[in-house]
C-alpha cells in the first residue's frame, strides 16, 4: 500500500467529508456569505467524497417514483429562495419552469431530484479551489480509490456528512458478499445482472424482498413487472415474498398537520425539550417516515395483488394451468429472519438461500427457500462515530475506542454534566438567537479551553472521574457543533459538525431533505462567527 501522503496545499478552513444534499448545501450556502464578514474563504474549502460524479441513492432511481417532499424544500430555497442553487433555479436553467409548473403536482420524480442535486453540485464544484491556510487543526486522511494513494490534509473545522450506510439483518451479513442478495440501495444495478444468472434456471423462482417501508415495496412492484415478463416469457409463474414483521403495510401519516413536525421551527422545539419528552415526540411522529409506505403506492400494490386473484380465478374458471400475471405476490406478516443463513449441501441447489422464519407471535420456526434476497431495510448512521473513536481527538469529545451505546445529548445537558460534583469545569453559556453554546472559560473562537491550572494529582483525579462520568455521552451544540469537554491539556479543538446523525437531539428532520437548506446556513453562520 502506498505511503501517505501529505498533501501539499496546508490548511484548509473547512473541509467535509462527503459530498451529498447536506455538504452541497454547505457549499452552496458558503458562497453566498458575504467576504466582508464571514472569515471562511470558500477558496480554502474542500469537500472530500468517495465516488467520482455526484450520486444521489442511484439503487433507488426507479421509473416513475416521486419525492414524498415538495420540490420547494430543496437546498436552499427556505434559507435564501433568491440563491441560485434552487429547484426552481434548476428549472428556469433548463428551460422547464413552465412546463413544471402545467404538472400541477409539487413533488418531482426522483430522476429529475437527482439531476437538479447532480446540477447543483456542478454549479458548486466550478467556484470551489484550495489554497494554503494556518495552523491548529483536524487532520483528515483519505484514500484515492482509484490508486490507493493516501492524501493527508488539515483543516480549522470539519463537517462530517456521512449519509446511512446500508444496514442488513446479521444473519445476512454473515454471508455477504453475496450475487443474489441485494440492499435496495444497489437495486437498479444489481438487479439485472441477478436476474441474469436466473434465467437459465428451468423452474420458478421464488425472490424474497425483506422490509416493510416505501422502498420495499417499490422493489417489490418492481421485481413483479420484471418477474411477470420473465415469466411469460417462460412459460411459468414466479414468486415474490414479502417478509415484514408487522401485521401488515401501513400508510404514512402525510397531512399538513402531521408534517409540521418537519417545519424548521420545530428543530428548536425539539431541541429544548427534556430527552424523555422528545423520545415521546418522536414516537408519536414515527409513522410520518419510518416502516411506512406513501398511500398511493399501497393503492398501486393492492390493486396489484387484487388483480393476481382475478387472473387466478380467470384461470382456474378456463382449466388454464398458469394466470395471466406470470408472477404472485405474497405478503407474510409477523415474520422476522432468524439464525444465519442456511448454505446448501453439495446435493442441492448451490444457487439458493434457505434462511429460518420466526413467526413474532409463536416463536415457531420455519425454513424457507429462495433464489434470491432483497433488503430494503434501511441505514445506519454510525460511520461518524467510528471515525472519531478511532482518532485521538474523540477523547476531547467524550468518546473512546471502547465506548459503547453512545448517545448524543443536548447543550442543556453539558451545562449538568460539567458543573456538578466533579468541580465547575466553566459551563457554556447561551450565545446567539439559536442557542449555539460558547464556553464561558473561552478559547480561540470561542471552543473551550482548559484553566491554566497546571498538571497535578488533584487534576487527574478530577479527568479520571469525568471521563467515566460522560465517556459514552457527546454533547452537540443547537447549531449542531460538537461541543468539547473542558478536559486538561488538549488546548484549543476545531470546530467538529454533525449532519444527519442528530436525529437523537434536533428531531426526526435532521436525516431528512427537510431542513437541508436551513441547516446549511446554521452551520455556515455559526463557522463564520468568533
Amino acid at each position: 500500500m502506498p505511503s501517505p501522503k501529505a498533501h501539499p496545499v496546508g490548511v484548509y478552513d473547512v473541509i467535509g467529508l462527503g459530498f451529498g444534499p447536506a455538504n452541497l448545501a454547505v457549499a452552496g450556502a458558503l458562497l453566498e456569505q458575504s467576504r466582508e464578514t464571514c472569515p471562511i474563504s470558500v477558496n480554502k474549502s474542500l469537500f472530500i467524497e468517495r465516488y467520482p460524479e455526484f450520486k444521489w441513492h442511484p439503487g433507488m432511481l426507479l421509473p416513475g417514483t416521486r419525492m414524498q417532499i415538495s420540490f420547494l424544500k430543496d437546498l436552499a430555497t427556505l434559507r435564501s429562495p433568491q440563491s441560485p442553487i434552487t429547484f426552481v433555479a434548476y428549472l428556469h436553467s433548463q428551460n422547464r419552469l413552465v412546463d413544471f409548473i402545467n404538472r400541477g403536482c409539487i413533488t418531482p420524480t426522483r430522476k429529475e431530484y437527482s439531476d437538479y442535486l447532480a446540477h447543483a453540485a456542478r454549479y458548486v464544484a466550478s467556484v470551489i479551489a484550495i489554497e494554503e491556510g494556518g495552523e491548529g487543526t483536524v487532520q483528515v486522511h483519505s484514500r484515492v480509490l482509484t490508486t490507493g494513494e493516501t492524501i493527508i490534509r488539515r483543516a480549522k473545522n470539519l463537517i462530517i456528512s456521512p449519509g446511512g450506510s446500508p444496514w442488513v439483518p446479521r444473519c445476512i451479513q454473515t454471508i455477504l458478499p453475496h450475487r443474489r442478495i441485494i440492499h435496495s440501495s444497489q437495486y437498479i444495478s444489481s438487479v439485472e445482472p441477478m436476474l441474469a444468472t436466473m434465467k437459465a434456471t428451468t423452474r420458478s423462482l421464488k425472490i424474497a424482498v425483506v422490509g416493510a417501508g416505501q422502498s420495499a415495496v417499490e422493489v417489490l412492484l418492481d421485481l413483479n413487472s420484471r418477474l411477470t415478463s420473465m415469466g411469460k416469457s417462460a412459460d411459468q409463474t414466479h414468486n415474490l415474498h414479502l417478509i415484514i414483521r408487522g401485521g401488515s403495510l401501513n400508510p404514512s401519516e402525510g397531512g399538513p398537520f402531521a408534517n409540521q413536525i418537519y417545519n424548521p421551527e420545530m428543530v428548536d422545539v425539539m431541541y429544548n425539550l427534556q430527552s424523555d419528552s422528545r423520545r415521546r415526540v418522536m414516537a408519536d411522529y414515527k409513522a410520518t417516515n419510518y416502516g411506512v409506505v406513501n398511500p398511493y403506492t399501497l393503492d398501486s400494490l393492492y390493486q396489484v395483488m387484487y388483480d393476481q386473484q382475478v387472473d387466478g380465478d380467470i384461470a382456474r374458471r378456463g382449466g388454464n394451468a398458469l394466470p395471466g400475471t406470470s408472477a404472485h405476490i405474497t405478503i407474510i406478516p409477523y415474520s422476522n429472519l432468524t439464525n444465519p443463513l442456511q448454505t446448501p449441501t453439495e446435493t442441492e441447489d448451490t444457487d439458493t438461500l434457505s434462511v429460518l422464519l420466526e413467526n413474532t407471535l409463536t416463536q415457531e420456526l420455519s425454513e424457507m427457500t429462495y433464489d434470491a434476497i432483497i433488503c430494503a431495510t434501511g441505514y445506519e448512521r454510525n460511520s461518524w462515530l467510528n471515525l472519531l473513536k478511532s482518532s485521538n481527538l474523540g477523547k476531547h469529545f467524550g468518546l473512546y475506542a471502547s465506548s459503547d451505546k453512545t448517545r448524543l445529548a443536548v447543550d442543556r445537558d453539558f451545562r449538568v454534566a460539567t458543573n456538578g460534583k466533579n468541580g465547575d469545569f466553566g459551563a457554556p453559556t447561551m450565545n446567539g438567537k439559536n442557542g449555539t453554546s460558547k464556553a464561558a472559560a473561552n478559547g480561540i473562537n470561542g471552543h473551550s479551553r482548559t484553566p491554566d491550572t497546571g498538571i497535578n494529582a488533584e487534576e487527574n483525579e478530577t479527568y479520571t472521574s469525568m471521563k467515566t462520568k460522560v465517556s459514552d455521552t457527546l454533547y452537540i451544540s443547537r447549531r449542531y457543533r460538537l461541543l468539547p469537554l473542558p478536559t486538561a491539556g488538549h488546548g484549543s479543538i476545531p470546530k467538529i459538525y454533525l449532519q444527519g446523525c442528530a436525529e437523537e437531539t434536533h428531531g426526526l428532520s435532521d436525516t431528512l431533505l427537510s431542513v437541508v437548506g436551513v441547516r446549511a446556513g446554521e452551520i455556515v453562520e455559526d463557522l463564520c462567527s468568533d
